[in-house]
């Protein structure tokens, strides 16, 4: 039984966060299925039980995780409220720089 999706992302590579208890990994020539705004499968090829009317073909191009950048900055002793509230009204970061 064939079961379908929102989205099929196919012949594309994947890069993984991990796979067989290694701490990356890649899929090579692989699908992903989406549905509801979730992914519902990822496997290799076309071998999937899953069908879409939207398909797009990854021409064999990498597809990775959303990766974040979660970088810090110096703590700043202060309180911001003040510029807190000047952001709600719509006062830019430049306003509120000079």
């Amino acid at each position: 039984m064939t079961s379908t999706c929102d989205l099929i992302i196919e012949n594309v590579h994947l890069a993984s966060m991990q796979t067989n208890g290694q701490p990356y990994g890649w899929v090579k020539d692989a699908s992903i299925g989406v549905a509801d705004g979730k992914i519902i499968f990822v496997g290799n090829g076309q071998n999937h039980q899953y069908d879409s009317s939207n398909r797009v073909d990854g021409n064999g191009r990498w597809l990775t995780p959303g990766l974040i950048d979660c970088h810090t900055h110096l703590v700043y002793g202060g309180n911001r409220a003040e510029e807190f509230e000047k952001r709600l009204q719509g006062i830019s970061y430049a306003d509120l720089a000079k």
